[in-house]
């Protein structure tokens, strides 16, 4: 902002609260609105829009005057702030939207990002291309938000952006040590090179009490700011969702109800399996485990599938999560002679030659089984509460969105 237009803008707010009453002080709130974020390396960028305009008129002052009264008010406003007539409300609902489902993804992207960090141990080994996919989506969210949070008029929702680069800008050392470099326009960056990134550089950025918890509060507060219900109900964008084309995703939530049951069923099995051991009614043979062990892995893997092929990407985003999980527990699960390939679906290996030993210690403390059960009863509930509402498979995602119907599917 200029002197010039800093000074033609404070007399035009002079003249609005001699004439108006000097209860109108979002006016001014507005212009220092403008200075302060020029002073934010512009974080938030100045944006003309009739949100203060309507507020403004809903107000004690102005909210009970004649029709006449209030248009006079309205025209004096645009000409102060240089806002044309064609700049109506209908623009300043879609930055809302804008920045709602922006941080909505965000959010959701990085509790993605703290459960792939939580599963990692500290001495133990990256597996850097699932990170790369898991940072790609967080960086790539994380930056969309702060560009629609720059567009907004709303004060609340610039401070909460400015809250969140100042929180970055903090975690910049600890970011750079897990590949991810802070720009000079507070944007975020992965580098191309992540062979030096450790699992515990990852762990103790993203994890809980972490980077990805500061991100995830700010989200949420600027989700429900502009209208939200404050929980992520948006998964990640781009390749991050699943190998499948977009117009390829269809209403399966009939299909992915029932695998929910046989994925918890058949993990049970290999639980209750394993527990019997180490009695003479329950003997170790390879044989008996290969048959539970193969009726888990065709339901995981088409578990896998319908959650890719689904239209919710609430249910692909847990999906995503599932396959990351595998991932993280590919070492114990070899051990029980369960392969984990480069698509994330599970194949059985060579069974002969393993040992009640191994079986119980990939499968002897729930560990892999828990959260595979525990992913399968919230695509259950995603699944279920929209068959419940009556909605359309394509309004879903729209109708939790704007009234909070499904609760945080990223929890």
């Amino acid at each position: 902002m200029t002197v010039g237009n800093q000074a033609r803008i404070q007399f035009g707010v002079a003249q609005v609260q001699a004439k108006y009453g000097n209860q109108l002080d979002s006016l001014y709130g507005s212009m220092l609105a403008n200075r302060y974020n020029s002073a934010t390396n512009k974080i938030a960028k100045y944006s003309s829009s009739t949100k203060t305009l309507n507020d403004l008129l809903n107000s004690r002052s102005l909210k009970n005057k004649s029709d006449e009264f209030r248009s006079q008010f309205s025209q004096l406003y645009k000409n102060i702030f240089g806002i044309s007539d064609d700049e109506t409300e209908e623009s300043a609902i879609s930055t809302r939207q804008s920045i709602k489902a922006a941080s909505a993804s965000a959010g959701g992207a990085a509790e993605s990002m703290k459960d792939f960090a939580n599963s990692l141990k500290y001495g133990g080994e990256l597996d850097v291309d699932a990170y790369k996919t898991q940072a790609q989506a967080f960086v790539d969210s994380y930056n969309a938000m702060i560009d629609k949070v720059g567009n907004s008029d709303n004060q609340n929702v610039l401070q909460k952006g400015v809250l969140m680069v100042n929180s970055t800008k903090v975690y910049s050392s600890s970011l750079k040590r897990a590949g991810i470099t802070v720009g000079a326009d507070n944007k975020l960056t992965l580098n191309s090179d992540l062979s030096g990134v450790k699992a515990s550089d990852v762990k103790v950025t993203f994890g809980s009490n972490g980077y990805s918890d500061k991100v995830i509060q700010k989200a949420r507060q600027i989700n429900s700011l502009t209208g939200g219900s404050g929980l992520f109900t948006k998964g990640v964008s781009g390749s991050t969702s699943s190998s499948t084309d977009s117009s390829e995703k269809v209403d399966n939530s009939g299909t992915l109800k029932a695998l929910t049951e046989a994925v918890k069923d058949s993990a049970t099995a290999v639980k209750s399996y394993v527990h019997g051991l180490g009695s003479e009614e329950n003997e170790f043979t390879a044989t008996d485990f290969t048959k539970t062990a193969k009726d888990f892995v065709d339901n995981f893997n088409s578990f896998i599938d319908e959650m890719n092929k689904s239209d919710d990407v609430s249910v692909r985003q847990k999906g995503l999560i599932m396959q990351s999980t595998a991932h993280a527990y590919r070492h114990a699960l070899k051990r029980a002679g369960i392969e984990v390939g480069n698509d994330n679906k599970l194949t059985l290996g060579d069974m002969s030659k393993i040992t009640e030993q191994d079986v119980k210690y990939a499968f002897g403390y729930g560990g892999f089984l828990d959260k595979v059960t525990q992913k399968a009863d919230q695509v259950k509930s995603l699944v279920g509460s929209a068959s419940a509402m009556g909605y359309g498979a394509n309004k879903i995602s729209t109708y939790a969105y704007n009234t909070g119907a499904l609760f945080s599917v990223y929890a």
